[in-house]
């Protein structure tokens, strides 16, 4: 990226007083508060913006915009009147070189979102949310972030494309103005990205269909939730996720422990996408039909590497609380709701063999429909050893064609169940931990071996005050250490008013990569951008390793510069020093390596 400097052209006087536009990279957040105002306003001093880009590919940047007074400010051409009155408007369009407005013949699609702050724990306002809305009022002297998406189609032609985003004023019935005007150009080389669902990054972001049905006001798998859950779904696909998470029992992770929580109470219960009758003459009957229909959605997608099972391993429990076992024969704390049709109410199931039936007919169901092969039972967060060898013996005894699957946050564990489990998802911080164990790990386990993050460790990480470059780096991270992927809890897993306040018993941001929109879409945000933006310099990283011997030494080049220790081992020294010493968090220096890869693979 190349920054212009300060161009007092691009702030004219005219409509509105003191009017000001800047341009800035897509890893710019935009901070408010005491103290981050001066760097705010200072991101209005760019004018110019230079982007590389493949085909199958977007450039992104935001632009800031700010003035004396107040006005209202619009991304696409609605009228848009204050409340107050007389105010002025002002209007963002983008102009191509060699055209007068968006409207006549863009050279490529583009996309204006505004962006709102959300408020974080050390009570800044942080840049996040990506609107919908076409327009807002902007209060004097605030600057207001504008996030850009130009699509670089499959066809597009090699070249250096150049464009501005434009800024036109009027009050009331005038007629606009130019006030402003910010540059880019976009250099397209001829390398064409593979489609999400060929992605090779095994990504997978927990989905919490129960959250998002209470969000939205529908019931859990009824015909509006699904009309919901298609365009999360499509929002999932596009970033190349793998794995369909199902919830099979009810509460697994017991809310969270939300109960706990007292001063900002927030429901996170998962309900079960499997009914359960038990009929008068004592038989048992499940239906599947609403847990069928989420893998079929998915799959058609094109999000179909992994039926991801949770529910049947290792149930959070909080004795005091109430949360243990129904079944006290039983290894794990497994509930199942069921409705007793001699009585017409509903229980929960408490004798184990009872519990060993439905997971059999479960496992009958998956062998029936084509997909066992696709399942993995994931146990999230084992800490008692004993109870989890308990668990998976049981588990393997009553149906042993389902594989198993464990994200750890106990080290130790990584080399202790060595070949009971498939695939292994310890935290990152667990990774580097126990390096030589996983690099001899590597070498013999079946399965994948991928790393997660959420509330533990605080960097690098994707939470609102993290670094949007952190959100790259972990997938560079990925690739360096030749793992197979990257998991967070976090898709849709909200607190109560997540669009007011973020953060919960966990920092702001760990819960949700996206949020709900009051149209029944999921709004997307910086860090969703962000963490898309980190998957396809992986999957450009993988374009450029398949070419062989000089694919390596290119990769080789770019681990040398965002990486400064020599092995995952070393990414949490145990006396800390500052994150910057480990790795860079540069942005300038994460598209050097995405300018270099392409540069490599076109040439």
């Amino acid at each position: 990226m190349e920054r212009g400097t300060w161009n007092v052209e691009n702030g004219r006087e005219g409509s509105v007083r003191g009017f000001r536009i800047g341009i800035v990279d897509e890893d710019f957040k935009l901070e408010w508060g005491a103290f981050p105002v001066e760097r705010a306003r200072e991101a209005l001093a760019c004018s110019c913006l230079e982007m590389a880009c493949g085909r199958r590919d977007r450039a992104s940047f935001q632009v800031m915009v700010a003035a004396e007074e107040d006005f209202t400010l619009a991304v696409t051409g609605t009228p848009a009147f204050s409340w107050r009155g007389k105010v002025a408007g002002v209007r963002l369009a983008v102009r191509w070189e060699g055209g007068e407005t968006q409207a006549w013949k863009p050279a490529l699609p583009a996309e204006m979102c505004l962006e709102e702050l959300v408020e974080d724990d050390d009570r800044l306002l942080r840049a996040d949310v990506l609107l919908r809305d076409e327009a807002r009022e902007v209060p004097a002297g605030f600057v207001q972030a504008v996030w850009v998406d130009v699509a670089i189609p499959v066809e597009t032609a090699p070249g250096v494309v150049r464009g501005e985003v434009v800024a036109y004023a009027h009050t009331l019935f005038g007629d606009e103005e130019e006030v402003g005007a910010v540059s880019f150009a976009i250099e397209v080389f001829d390398v064409l990205l593979p489609e999400a669902r060929e992605y090779s990054l095994w990504l997978g972001l927990w989905q919490h269909l129960s959250n998002i049905a209470r969000k939205h006001e529908v019931a859990l798998g009824s015909e509006a939730h699904f009309a919901v859950l298609e365009h999360y779904t499509a929002a999932l696909a596009a970033l190349g996720q793998k794995t369909i998470t199902c919830v099979i029992s009810e509460i697994p992770w017991s809310g969270q422990g939300c109960f706990q929580v007292l001063n900002y109470p927030s429901n996170f219960y998962e309900y079960s996408l499997v009914e359960i009758a038990r009929e008068a003459d004592g038989g048992w009957r499940y239906d599947y039909s609403v847990l069928d229909r989420y893998i079929e959605l998915c799959m058609k997608h094109g999000i179909a590497g992994e039926i991801e099972v949770l529910g049947l391993c290792n149930i959070w429990r909080y004795e005091d609380y109430g949360f243990g076992a129904v079944a006290e024969d039983y290894p794990d704390a497994i509930r199942l709701r069921y409705l007793d049709q001699a009585t017409g109410t509903y229980r929960y199931v408490d004798r184990g063999e009872d519990i060993e039936a439905y997971i059999r007919a479960l496992e009958a169901h998956f062998v029936e429909r084509g997909w066992v092969e696709l399942v993995r039972v994931t146990a999230d967060e084992p800490g008692d050893e004993a109870r989890y060898r308990a668990s998976l013996a049981r588990l393997q005894a009553v149906a042993p064609r389902l594989k198993l699957k464990a994200a750890l946050n106990h080290a130790e564990f990584i080399r202790k169940f060595a070949g009971e489990v498939e695939d292994y998802v310890p935290m990152l911080s667990c990774v580097a931990q126990e390096w030589e164990a996983v690099q001899e790990l590597r070498r013999t386990l079946p399965g994948r071996f991928s790393f997660y993050v959420c509330c533990a460790p605080a960097y690098p990480n994707n939470w609102l005050k993290s670094l949007l470059v952190e959100n790259r780096l972990l997938l560079w991270l990925v690739d360096w250490a030749r793992l197979d992927g990257f998991l967070r809890w976090d898709f849709t897993a909200w607190p109560e008013r997540p669009r007011e306040q973020a953060w919960w018993r966990w920092v702001a941001g760990d819960t949700h990569f996206v949020l709900p929109g009051n149209d029944g879409r999921p709004l997307l945000t910086l860090r969703y951008k962000a963490l898309q933006r980190g998957v396809q310099d992986y999957e450009l990283a993988q374009l450029v390793r398949r070419r062989g011997g000089a694919g390596e030494l290119v990769l080789a080049e770019i681990h040398g510069r965002l990486l400064k220790v020599a092995s995952l081992g070393e990414l949490y020294p145990e006396k800390p020093v500052p994150h910057e010493e480990l790795y860079s968090l540069k942005h300038e220096d994460y598209e050097w390596a995405r300018r270099k890869m392409l540069e490599f693979l076109a040439s």
